[in-house]
């Protein structure tokens, strides 16, 4: 069962006040990382939502740092939006409608204002996760996944229908999924204190650079499990993202 730290912080535009949750740290060890570096425990992400569209009034605005005067732990005597009325802009991510919503609230963050560096690549990393959210767990379609009893036929029916449809909307966005690769990998050679951990091959691999992604995991000094798996899909010439643990 998932356990959460709640917070609460006012619309700096309207003053409105909204809950957020913190996922606590012990849970994390549980969690699935995947090889762009999306981590998962039970379907939510880990990784804090920086960036609120307010339920009341629309306004987009920053969330950073905790000790800021307008964040508290204490619940206020006021109505308070609950967290799944701004978390992820209120958008289901059962359907691939949903994904697609996401790819757009990032697209239109992006298009509308110019952002310090930072802040770039933090939207830009989480549209990268959106676009792989559409195939993200391709490997399901097979018939094992059915056959190993952890669920239904229908189930299985289901999801593999999606992740089906979800392929073909991914390929059909391709050129704005290379575009944002393309400018992340840019910004985080720039400023590469910004960087996690093996990002950079896993870019230049989904960007199908796999002589680049060789030469890069030729140079690191130790073979970890995330690296040998990384080297055996561009061995393949697999550009898709990946379960590395869970």
């Amino acid at each position: 069962m998932l356990k959460f730290d709640p917070y609460y912080f006012q619309c700096p535009n309207c003053h409105a006040w909204l809950e957020g949750r913190n996922l606590k740290a012990e849970m994390v060890n549980e969690a699935l990382l995947y090889s762009d570096g999306k981590v998962l425990y039970d379907n939510y992400i880990t990784t804090r939502q920086k960036m609120v569209l307010c339920p009341s009034c629309a306004h987009t605005f920053w969330i950073e740092n905790p000790v800021e005067p307008l964040i508290t732990i204490e619940k206020p005597d006021a109505y308070v939006y609950s967290w799944n009325t701004w978390r992820f802009y209120g958008i289901n991510f059962s359907d691939n409608k949903g994904k697609m919503a996401l790819i757009r609230h990032y697209l239109t963050f992006l298009q509308k204002s110019h952002y310090e560096p930072k802040r770039e690549i933090y939207l830009r990393r989480l549209l990268w996760w959106a676009y792989n959210d559409l195939h993200r767990n391709h490997q399901h379609i097979r018939i094992k996944y059915f056959l190993n009893g952890f669920m239904s036929f229908g189930v299985w029916r289901c999801n593999r229908n999606m992740i089906l449809e979800g392929q073909k909307l991914f390929l059909k966005n391709l050129s704005g999924f290379n575009d944002n690769l393309k400018r992340l990998l840019f910004l985080l050679e720039k400023h590469p204190e910004e960087q996690i951990d093996l990002e950079l091959p896993e870019i230049y691999r989904e960007l199908r650079q796999f002589d680049k992604v060789k030469e890069l995991l030729d140079a690191k000094g130790s073979r970890t499990h995330f690296i040998n798996e990384m080297a055996r899909h561009t061995k393949w010439k697999d550009s898709r993202v990946f379960m590395v643990s869970g």
